[in-house]
This record gives C-alpha cells, sequence and structure tokens, in this order.
C-alpha cells in the first residue's frame, strides 16, 4: 500500500519533493523507507525549502512554505483519489494551493496534450469559424427589416386567392356529408312532416344557424361577466367553459323544438329512423362556417395596407430611411427652430389674409378633405391596434398562417359540430326527459333510462371545452395554431364516429 502511495506521489508531484532538495528523485529510495512515520519529510521539505523562494516558466508560481520543526506535522495519506495529497497544508498555503486547478499544473508542466484532445479542439474552432464565415440569409434580413418597420412582404391579391380555399373546403364538405346519408344509411321512409313548401332540410339548417347566431352573440356578454370576476387570462377560460354549456343547451333546446322524438318509429336512436336524417341535418352548422369565413377575410384587410409586393422591397426601405432622415441645411447641420423676425411675421400676415380670401366653398372642400384625411388615419391606427390584438392572440401574424391551416379548422368546426350533436341528441332521446307525457307508460323504464344522459352531457362539455379553450389567448400563442388544428383534427373525428356508433350506423 505504502509502495503505491509513494509512486503516486512520484507521479503526479515529482518536484514537490525536489524543492531545492539536494537529494535526486528516487521513487524506489522512497518506497523502501516508507511512510510510516519513521522518515520526517515535511521537516527535510521545510528545510530544504526554508528562505528560498521557487520559480519556474509554467503557470503556477508557488512560494515556498515554512515549516517549524517544532510543530506537529499535519502530513497524512490521502483517503481517496479526489482528496489532494497536500492536505496537509492550510491557512494561506491551503488557499494559494486551491488556486491551481489540475488543468493549469498540466499546462504548467511538461505533460502535453493528447492527440485526441487536439483534434476535438481544432474541431471546435473550425466549426466557430465556419458558423462566423457563414453568410446569413439577405431574405430573412429584408423581411425582419420590414416586420420591424410594421410592413410585411407578399401580394395581397395572392393571399386573397389563396384564402379563397377556405370557402371551398368548407363547401366541398357540406357536399360529402350532405349526400352521405341517402348513400350509405338510406331509410324506407319517403313522407316528409314537413310542409312542400318547407321541406327538409331548411327547417334544421335554419334552426341550427339561429341558435348559434344566438349563442355567438351571448360571448361579449359572458366575457364581460367573467372580467368582472377573475383576472384576463382565467377570465377568458371561464367564458368559453360558460359559452360551450350555452351552445350545448341550444343544442338540446333545438331537438326538443323539432320534436325529434314525438316522430321517431323506434324506441331508442337508431340510423334506420327517420330521425337521424334529421339530426344529421341539424348538426351541419352552417352559420358557424359562414361567420368563421367573413371573419377570416375581414382579418386579412386588415393587412391590405402594409404589405410589399415582392421584388420592391428595397424600394420601401429606401423610403423608409429616407423618412427617418431628418432635413439637413447646406451646411450639414440639422433644422433647428429660431425665433421668427419682424419680417418673417408680416409674411405670415400677409399669407393668412390670403387664405381668407378664397371662397366659402373652396373652405368647405378644404375642411372636407381635412376630415377625410382624419378620418383615414384613425381608420389606420385601428387597424394597427386590431393586428396587433390578433397577433397577441394567434402568436403570429394572420398572414403568416398557412392556407391549409384554416381549411383545416373549417373541416374541424363541421366535424366536431356533426360528431358532437349525434353524441347529445342520442342520450337526450334516451333519457326520460325527451319522452313526451303520453308515451311515457308506453316506453319502459330499461329503455328510458337518464344514465346515458347524465354521463354523455359532462363528457361532450369536457370535449368542447378543451377544443376551445386551445384557441383563447393563455393557451394559443404556446402552442401555435398547428398544433391547435391537428389535435382538433384527431378528436373530431374520434367524436364524429362515437356519435355513428351511439346511433348504430357503423355496425
Amino acid at each position: 500500500m505504502h509502495r503505491r502511495v509513494a509512486q503516486t506521489v512520484a507521479a503526479v508531484l515529482p518536484q514537490t519533493y525536489a524543492w531545492g532538495s539536494p537529494r535526486q528523485w528516487d521513487p524506489a529510495r522512497l518506497a523502501d523507507e516508507g511512510i510510516s512515520g519513521r522518515h520526517d519529510y515535511g521537516s527535510e521539505i521545510a528545510g530544504a525549502g526554508s528562505g528560498r523562494r521557487r520559480t519556474s516558466d509554467s503557470d503556477y508560481d508557488t512560494d515556498a512554505h515554512d515549516f517549524s520543526s517544532g510543530g506537529p506535522q499535519q502530513w497524512r495519506r490521502m483517503d481517496s483519489r479526489g482528496e489532494s495529497i497536500l492536505s496537509g497544508l492550510d491557512g494561506e498555503e491551503e488557499h494559494d494551493r486551491m488556486r491551481h486547478s489540475p488543468e493549469s499544473m498540466r499546462r504548467g508542466s511538461s505533460l502535453g496534450r493528447v492527440a485526441e484532445e487536439e483534434a476535438v479542439n481544432a474541431e471546435a474552432v473550425g466549426l466557430i469559424e465556419t458558423t462566423i464565415q457563414q453568410p446569413e440569409d439577405p431574405e430573412d434580413d429584408i423581411e425582419w427589416e420590414l416586420e420591424a418597420n410594421g410592413l410585411y412582404s407578399g401580394s395581397y391579391r395572392r393571399l386573397v386567392s389563396l384564402h379563397s380555399f377556405v370557402p371551398l373546403t368548407a363547401l366541398l364538405t357540406f357536399v360529402i356529408l350532405a349526400f352521405l346519408p341517402p348513400l350509405v344509411w338510406p331509410t324506407s321512409s319517403s313522407s316528409s312532416r314537413y310542409p312542400p313548401f318547407f321541406p327538409s332540410p331548411l327547417p334544421e339548417v335554419l334552426l341550427s344557424s339561429a341558435m348559434f347566431s344566438l349563442g355567438h352573440q351571448l360571448r361579449i356578454p359572458l366575457y364581460s361577466f367573467s372580467s368582472l370576476l377573475l383576472r384576463p387570462d382565467i377570465a377568458s377560460l371561464l367564458s368559453t367553459f360558460l359559452s360551450v354549456l350555452v351552445i350545448n343547451v341550444l343544442r338540446l333546446a333545438s331537438v326538443a323544438l323539432l320534436q325529434v322524438r314525438h316522430n321517431m318509429d323506434y324506441p331508442t336512436p337508431t340510423w334506420q329512423d327517420p330521425s337521424f336524417h334529421t339530426i344529421w341535418w341539424f348538426s351541419l352548422n352552417v352559420a358557424e362556417v359562414l361567420v368563421a369565413v367573413v371573419q377570416g377575410y375581414q382579418q386579412i384587410a386588415l393587412y391590405r395596407d402594409v404589405m410589399v409586393p415582392q421584388g420592391r422591397e428595397h424600394e420601401f426601405l429606401e423610403r423608409l430611411k429616407q423618412l427617418a432622415t431628418p432635413l439637413r441645411e447646406n451646411n450639414g447641420t440639422p433644422y433647428a427652430w429660431r425665433e421668427p423676425d419682424e419680417r418673417t411675421l408680416e409674411e405670415s400676415h400677409e399669407d393668412l389674409r390670403e387664405v381668407e380670401d378664397p371662397s366659402l366653398a373652396e373652405s368647405r372642400r378644404n375642411a372636407a378633405a381635412l376630415s377625410s384625411q382624419i378620418d383615414r388615419d384613425f381608420d389606420k391606427l385601428l387597424a394597427v391596434k386590431t393586428r396587433e390584438e390578433l397577433e397577441e392572440v394567434y402568436g403570429v401574424a394572420v398572414i403568416k398562417i398557412p392556407v391549409f391551416i384554416s381549411c383545416l379548422q373549417r373541416f374541424n368546426s363541421i366535424v366536431l359540430s356533426l360528431g358532437l350533436t349525434l353524441l347529445l341528441s342520442s342520450s337526450y332521446l334516451r333519457s326520460p326527459l325527451s319522452i313526451p307525457a303520453s308515451d311515457s307508460t308506453i316506453i319502459p323504464y330499461p329503455v328510458a333510462s337518464h344514465s346515458p344522459f347524465s354521463i354523455t352531457f359532462p363528457i361532450v362539455l369536457i370535449i368542447h371545452t378543451s377544443l376551445s379553450s386551445l384557441y383563447t389567448p393563455a393557451i394559443l400563442p404556446r402552442i401555435g395554431v398547428h398544433t391547435a388544428a391537428y389535435v382538433g383534427v384527431l378528436v373530431s373525428l374520434m367524436c364524429l364516429f362515437a356519435g355513428l356508433a351511439v346511433w348504430g350506423a357503423l355496425s
């Protein structure tokens, strides 16, 4: 054990023992002598280094330490590999020892770097130089500079033409879903309970549009009420839940107004019953899609005046720089306010008299032009404020959202409305709440139960609230519009298949 410790001392600190010592460093002799206390190495080092200072060209220069031969020595073996061999030093000597890290001691000694370390350092330096020398994309710099000045690169006409895919996607989805029940789930009953001049599906579509309009108009009062109780971020979540609750209650009320249960041929909901087609047409909420499409075009119109055609970015940037540069006199100094002299005041009075001379009609035209200019400036300020609010909600400019995501959102709203309405209507038609009083004794209790409705209605509220909360200002900027749209697709399709399953349309 002592021999290994001595060899470790010889390998790690070969110069420590030779500080001014007249003897040659011999690890074998040191091992033979042992470190059992029979030889006082501390006294020998102290005697050898007394009054002298060790100088070296290395990174660490340590002063000679004075040791008292009469005092007890505090040298001991190191207990672990992480413990310093010179653990007997304390005080100022301990502070000097702690200054020198193994890396600095290795650089100062005759030990060189290994080949692998040199290769890694060279590779890191080369990577940094490559990154520094790599030029940035000039198009990104131009786009960033435009956005810093409130401008965006792109053609407004091209953006509007691309956005036309959104209503086309919604229309195509409506057409497919409208022809799906007659082709996949046909019914034998061809008679209609509506008047000939008001056939199906006009009552279902108009009633669903009316109920959505009522729920849509109640969103602002619900948000105002929530803001009075809670702070804005939590108030948006509470108002979202209240809006979802109102919309689903209106859906149930619409099923009751359509008297679906009164005209059912089967005791339980099934796709073979004509009521399935009634619920299907009511689920296609046309008004919701129309409102969303109109809002999309209105949001895009806010960027009409701030879009720069491609290829003219440098021209607009030069104009901005010229407008930002202060006017200067011939000598190069900027114009400053100076006290007007008497001649200037006389000229100004003459100009005022010339202004009072024109006719009243011309003054009215000037006033109208000034008023219209103020109105245009006010509209621009409103557009800027609205753009900022939208960017805070979405986390990105509206024109930066891909058209595919907007099409996906319209598809999600249609499919989600269809799936949730099928789920709610099935659970409602199975409960005694939908059974008329005249038929309550005919339909047995096991067929009509409150259990399906008491389970389905909270689940529908949770699903609908969760998806709607993704588009609140507290969540949407963090997850992004893409994530919200993709999650909406998955959940909407799940709700659609679940609604078809409870009506037995998948069997």
